[in-house]
């Protein structure tokens, strides 16, 4: 009986402890943009995971390393424009909903459980709504105190300005293409 009061104390230590030390909380970013096109015509770019670099406009290269586009399993890998790289795989794709998501595969990623869904919607009149969502811990989640320019924040500001910043370069792409 001794050994299990024993064991159930260090339990329950250990347990206190983890939660003391925390760990990050997941962020969550949603942003949208309408764009003069309809969807079809829209999902055609946005949907091509291969040529993110067709209007991603913070990346160098975007290419294939693994499988065939538009396939679940399919893992390209970006090269940003400082030189570092990435690679994200596909892991759900689904043309008549217009709608895919990817995570970090390998690489130098930006964060930590990183998941990304994009989804092109009809606005009606000719027009469609493009939905960009990610949810994700900075790299160092483990910790109360991450590293300069490594806390919640920064790295939230980061991901919303890069996703504001790629759906406007989106839209243009899109309606100066027509």
């Amino acid at each position: 009986m001794r050994t299990f009061l024993t064991l159930a104390t260090v339990a329950v230590a250990l347990s206190i402890n983890a939660q003391a030390f925390g760990e990050a909380q997941e962020q969550r970013i949603a942003e949208s943009i309408v764009i003069d096109a309809p969807p079809d015509a829209v999902w055609a770019v946005a949907g091509d995971f291969a040529h993110l670099d067709r209007w991603y406009p913070f990346i160098d290269a975007s290419r294939l390393v693994l499988g065939r586009n538009g396939e679940v399993g399919a893992i390209r890998e970006i090269r940003r424009l400082n030189g570092t790289k990435v690679e994200e795989k596909l892991i759900e794709f689904d043309p008549w909903n217009y709608r895919l998501v990817y995570t970090y595969a390998e690489g130098m990623p930006l964060t930590s459980d990183y998941f990304a869904t994009m989804q092109v919607k009809d606005a009606g009149g000719g027009k469609s709504l493009v939905e960009w969502k990610g949810t994700f811990k900075r790299l160092a989640y483990w910790t109360d105190d991450p590293p300069a320019g490594q806390d919640d924040k920064t790295v939230f500001g980061f991901i919303d300005n890069a996703y504001k910043g790629s759906l406007a370069n989106l839209k243009k792409v899109i309606e100066e293409g027509r």
